[in-house]
């Protein structure tokens, strides 16, 4: 049997309402394969958002610039979709870089064919709404953590929601999305592990 090569895409979408195959069909000639290898970027910072990418393997991050040092906002791993949704509609410079941390595969869409894909139907249209909510919660999420919890308390939410993604995260970038120098991460790890 022939194995469709987007199908993790095609089921991904799947279990959103209103979906059809024919949705799906319509999308395949704009759809594109790319592969990644760890620490390249998707995006850079500063550049034009000119894609959404939908992550079939792999992990990445998305991070920002704050007066000269990277801050990690979050990490998208399989089954989600990554892009700057604010730079991909304005067509204007990103304030955030996409990076890969591990080898990734892509399947990519442009803007250009995701607004062909708006006018022909509504589901794109719901799933173009559900990637900048998904955008703007990551940015929130990162907001509250940092603002609201002590370094010690933000790396133990980290182990309640998100603990898989530790094994694979790098400390240096895990240091930075939850704000601690990666000596005091260190610490606070050691620390916990032996309680």
């Amino acid at each position: 049997m022939h194995m469709d090569p987007f199908s993790s895409f095609e089921t991904f979408l799947s279990a959103f309402p209103h979906f059809q195959p024919a949705v799906f069909e319509e999308a395949q000639p704009y759809l594109r394969r790319v592969d990644l290898p760890a620490g390249e970027h998707f995006l850079e910072y500063g550049h034009i958002c000119r894609e959404i990418a939908f992550i079939e393997s792999g992990l990445i991050r998305l991070y920002y610039l704050h007066e000269g040092k990277e801050v990690t906002l979050c990490f998208c791993r399989e089954n989600h979709i990554t892009t700057s949704y604010q730079s991909l509609v304005s067509q204007t410079p990103s304030e955030i870089a996409i990076q890969t941390i591990e080898p990734t595969r892509l399947i990519t869409l442009s803007y250009e064919s995701l607004e062909k894909l708006y006018a022909k139907d509504l589901f794109w249209q719901q799933l173009g709404r559900l990637t900048v909510e998904q955008e703007y919660l990551a940015v929130e999420n990162h907001r509250r953590l940092v603002r609201d919890l002590p370094g010690q308390e933000r790396y133990a939410q980290m182990i309640k929601q998100e603990s898989a993604l530790l094994d694979r995260v790098p400390l240096n970038y895990l240091a930075s999305y939850l704000q601690l120098s990666p000596e005091t991460l260190s610490r606070i790890r050691k620390k916990m592990s032996l309680t």
